[in-house]
């Protein structure tokens, strides 16, 4: 994936401890939100009750919600003048767990161009964890496809997966007001905030615009106080809404699910049912199966079937030249193997080139659930 390898790392080992299993995944990720939420009530008592529901509706179960706890606790750190070896290693966390945002989240420190020391130790300590995990890396003899999927895939990430969303213009008004303080004020915390927003590209939907937009919320609010405090207790409704739509979302779960890896996992019903449909199809036997659908994983795992570097084909997750090395992967694929492919694509992301190869070069036996089954002739 084109993340880099601290949040799967850490998660992964979480979970290996307590088990392996959805309850301990979102233990895990909920402690990341309790932290987010805790460095918000640092950055300031008076305004924390009304940014958390902010945070807690923009902090989802990945690697974003480190990256929010990350840039909120570089704007605690520079509001509390640490030590700048320590602001470098939290800025080399967030770019081992999305290597952009760890890049806009160093452009601040450039700030203190006048005392170029404060710099070089920020240097110092971005550089040293990220020398460690070139290392690990190197031991593991995996060091080319560390920078094939993590680091040129991104080339073809943002070239195929642009989306725009309105709220992109709610973020336009954030970032003019955000430069207007730092331009009268000279804080660099309002640079964070600013950068991070960078974040929302190639991705410019609802979801990234919210999440972009938790540290510059914090930092308003952070500078308006008085105002916020005033408005606090406003905080309680703005809660209810997360809690709403978790409870609708309950409702149209199914929780009849439990084997393998998914353990305790809510499926929707409409998984549930091309799940089945796909095992009777195939009488539980999918050795000459390909999957190639938007949620992969989903169905693989469901079905207890394990996971590969071909089950997330979505652009810009296959590494450098990642769709002609999927194509010609294919080809070589020999005759009377199934595919299973979308009939309908409801996802951003979605690798088109390779379906489409897929489509041109097989032929549709039957329509099982939501997918074609295609066979290899």
């Amino acid at each position: 994936m084109v993340i880099s390898p601290l949040y799967p790392t850490v998660t992964g080992l979480f979970m290996k401890i307590v088990g392996n299993n959805m309850i301990s995944f979102t233990l895990i990720n909920t402690i990341y939100v309790l932290i987010a939420i805790y460095i918000t009530y640092k950055i300031n008592p008076k305004t924390f009750l009304v940014a958390t529901p902010f945070v807690m509706i923009s902090c989802l179960a990945n690697y974003n919600t480190l990256c929010i706890l990350f840039a909120l606790l570089l704007i605690y750190l520079e509001k509390e003048k640490k030590n700048d070896y320590l602001i470098g290693f939290i800025i080399a966390l967030a770019f081992l767990t999305k290597i952009n945002v760890g890049v806009y989240l160093f452009i601040p420190s450039l700030y203190y161009f006048k005392d170029f020391k404060k710099i070089l130790k920020r240097l110092a300590g971005f550089i040293v964890p990220n020398m460690v995990v070139v290392i690990i890396f190197l031991l593991l003899n995996n060091l080319k496809n560390y920078i094939s999927y993590v680091f040129l895939g991104i080339l073809d990430f943002a070239s195929n997966n642009f989306q725009f969303s309105n709220m992109v213009y709610i973020l336009a008004l954030m970032l003019i007001y955000l430069i207007y303080l730092f331009i009268r004020e000279r804080k660099i915390c309002y640079l964070y905030a600013i950068f991070f927003m960078a974040m929302i590209y190639p991705v410019m939907n609802e979801l990234h615009v919210m999440m972009a937009s938790v540290p510059a919320l914090v930092v308003m609010f952070d500078k308006n106080e008085y105002y916020v405090h005033m408005i606090r207790y406003l905080s309680f409704f703005c809660l209810a809404i997360p809690v709403f739509g978790l409870i609708i979302n309950y409702k149209n779960m199914n929780f009849g699910h439990d084997n393998g890896l998914f353990k305790y996992r809510p499926i929707q019903n409409e998984y549930l049912k091309n799940k089945n449909d796909l095992y009777n199809h195939f009488k539980g036997n999918f050795d000459n199966v390909y999957f190639l659908t938007y949620d992969n994983y989903l169905y693989k795992l469901m079905l207890d079937l394990p996971i590969n570097k071909y089950d997330v084909t979505l652009y810009g997750n296959l590494g450098y030249k990642g769709t002609e090395k999927m194509i010609k992967y294919l080809k070589t694929i020999e005759d009377d193997n199934y595919f299973i492919v979308d009939t309908v694509i409801k996802g951003a992301q979605y690798n088109y080139n390779i379906s489409g190869y897929i489509r041109e070069n097989c032929s549709i036996e039957v329509m099982v659930g939501n997918f074609y089954v295609l066979k290899k002739k």
